[in-house]
């Protein structure tokens, strides 16, 4: 398994901000952090309301991650609070396990502050030392233009686009998938 070790990294906001790996004690946190992030934002397939887990299936879910061998659960922390997190997801069925799904929210009031490309840079770099994973992708709504100038600036490329795939009441939103070979 490849190790990750904790980073301590200044944002554009001269603020200090420790990037590591989640562990099981994290999961009430973590939560509270997705929920927030998921209602700050209109980019995200899905509602606060809508996740339903328990704390102990957060942490089973944290679990997943520290066992198997081509996925990541990375947070972000400010003054003992998490504020963002990335997850690399390694798929677990035999031809694809050579791939990997990102993952990544954070609070609102941290976007636009340089968090966002360090929890890439760090997945990456995780991904590219990671004896399994050979590919990373992720979906990204067209419209968001900001997380779209990061991924492309990460190395990511378009691989192809999905018309009207999220509706938030009368409106609809194109996906795109976008890759990266880490091997």
């Amino acid at each position: 398994m490849t190790k990750f070790n904790p980073q301590i990294v200044t944002l554009k906001n001269q603020k200090q901000v420790v990037i590591r790996q989640a562990e099981t004690k994290d999961a009430e946190e973590l939560l509270r952090c997705l929920k927030t992030y998921i209602s700050q934002s209109d980019f995200l397939p899905k509602h606060d309301y809508e996740i339903k887990l328990t704390v102990e299936q957060e942490m089973d879910w944290i679990n997943s991650y520290l066992k198997n061998d081509n996925s990541i659960l990375l947070v972000a922390e400010y003054e003992n609070q998490l504020i963002g997190n990335i997850d690399v997801t390694g798929s677990q069925r035999e031809r694809m396990k050579h791939t990997g799904m990102i993952g990544m929210g954070m609070l609102e009031e941290w976007r636009n502050s340089g968090l966002g490309t360090l929890l890439m840079e760090n997945a990456i770099a995780w991904s590219k030392q990671n004896a399994i994973l050979e590919l990373l992708w992720l979906q990204v709504y067209t419209a968001n233009l900001s997380a779209f100038h990061l991924y492309k600036k990460m190395g990511f490329v378009g691989n192809g686009t999905i018309k009207n795939y999220f509706k938030h009441e009368t409106d609809y939103f194109d996906v795109m998938t976008m890759s990266l070979e880490v091997k």
